[in-house]
């Protein structure tokens, strides 16, 4: 039992409130609320954990963990934002982490974002470092997406093959900044951000529109209409295993969700009227790179378990062009 990370129902004495939302995880999440305790934070925390309708044990592991963890049940899959909103509503603190159950928060974490949140009043998001379980960036920090961001993004074919070139490092803008010194970028990945309450009351919770994927540039984006900063905080670390939470794999739905979120994002921000061309011509577009993602996918299965037999394995070399966030 570590008393530092607590439920209090009482008048608001909490520094930061850690929201996760949880879905089939239960592993991953428990191992996450273990990591804020070992993180051996200074300030008062709470930590809540909302439930998007799990039926792998995970309320009830939760639950046996009621002094460390406040838990609310959604009882179906209620997405991404919503879950997060329903945590964000219910947080005491002066600061609020949204956090990914599949992540591991490392010592002195916490206290750095807070630091930096308390010490720069126009920063409304400090997010920090995330690694991967190798210990390598997951190159999280962006400016925010254009057109080019489906041909350059994170994970697209052409930027693992040329890490270099600079069409993906002007979208990856985080790659500019090596060491620990803090830097401001567009956007940064609602995997770990912590945003001050009193942004949170002038701006708005997540865009509730966006079930799951791009809530988190939507966010960023708002908070810079509104004159604020996002900063990236390297000192501070989290790892990553992104992903965890789907088995390492892009089902058709979760693909479909992406592909949505990224259309979403778009028309608000981009094309809002109706009549907009650049609106419908997004949506032809995504729509047909979602196809040609589950398409590629459900190719490379078939070629792969063809080509499997008991003494040897191959490897398709069909590349898949993956949702590029």
């Amino acid at each position: 039992m570590v008393a530092d990370v607590s439920v209090d129902h009482g008048p608001s004495t909490i520094d930061l409130s850690v929201v996760i939302v949880s879905f089939h995880c239960r592993d991953q999440v428990l191992a996450c609320v273990e990591s804020i305790a070992r993180s051996r934070p200074d300030r008062r925390v709470e930590v809540i954990v909302v439930d998007n309708g799990s039926t792998d044990g995970t309320l009830e592991a939760l639950r046996a963990r009621a002094a460390q963890v406040r838990v609310i049940p959604m009882g179906t899959n209620a997405g991404f934002s919503r879950a997060n909103n329903v945590g964000i509503l219910e947080a005491l603190g002066r600061h609020v982490l949204v956090l990914n159950p599949d992540t591991i928060v490392e010592v002195g974490a916490l206290d750095r974002l807070a630091d930096w949140l308390d010490d720069h009043p126009q920063a409304a998001v400090a997010a920090p470092q995330l690694c991967n379980p190798d210990g390598t960036d997951q190159r999280t920090a962006r400016s925010f997406p254009t057109p080019a961001a489906a041909i350059f993004g994170r994970r697209s074919p052409l930027t693992r093959w040329f890490p270099g070139n600079p069409y993906s490092r002007r979208f990856l803008s985080g790659l500019d900044h090596a060491g620990d010194q803090p830097f401001q970028v567009d956007w940064v990945s609602g995997a770990a951000m912590m945003v001050p309450a009193s942004a949170i009351a002038r701006v708005g919770a997540f865009d509730e529109a966006f079930f799951l994927f791009w809530e988190d540039a939507d966010w960023c984006r708002r908070f810079a209409d509104a004159g604020f900063e996002v900063w990236c905080v390297p000192e501070a670390r989290v790892t990553h295993d992104e992903g965890g939470t789907r088995g390492h794999g892009w089902a058709p739905r979760v693909v479909a969700h992406f592909h949505r979120g990224a259309y979403l994002y778009w028309r608000k921000h981009h094309a809002p009227q109706s009549w907009n061309p650049i609106r419908w011509g997004a949506a032809v577009a995504l729509s047909g790179r979602a196809v040609a993602v589950i398409a590629t996918q459900q190719v490379r299965a078939v070629l792969g378990s063809g080509r499997r037999s008991p003494t040897t394995t191959t490897r398709s070399s069909v590349p898949i062009p993956q949702p590029s966030r």
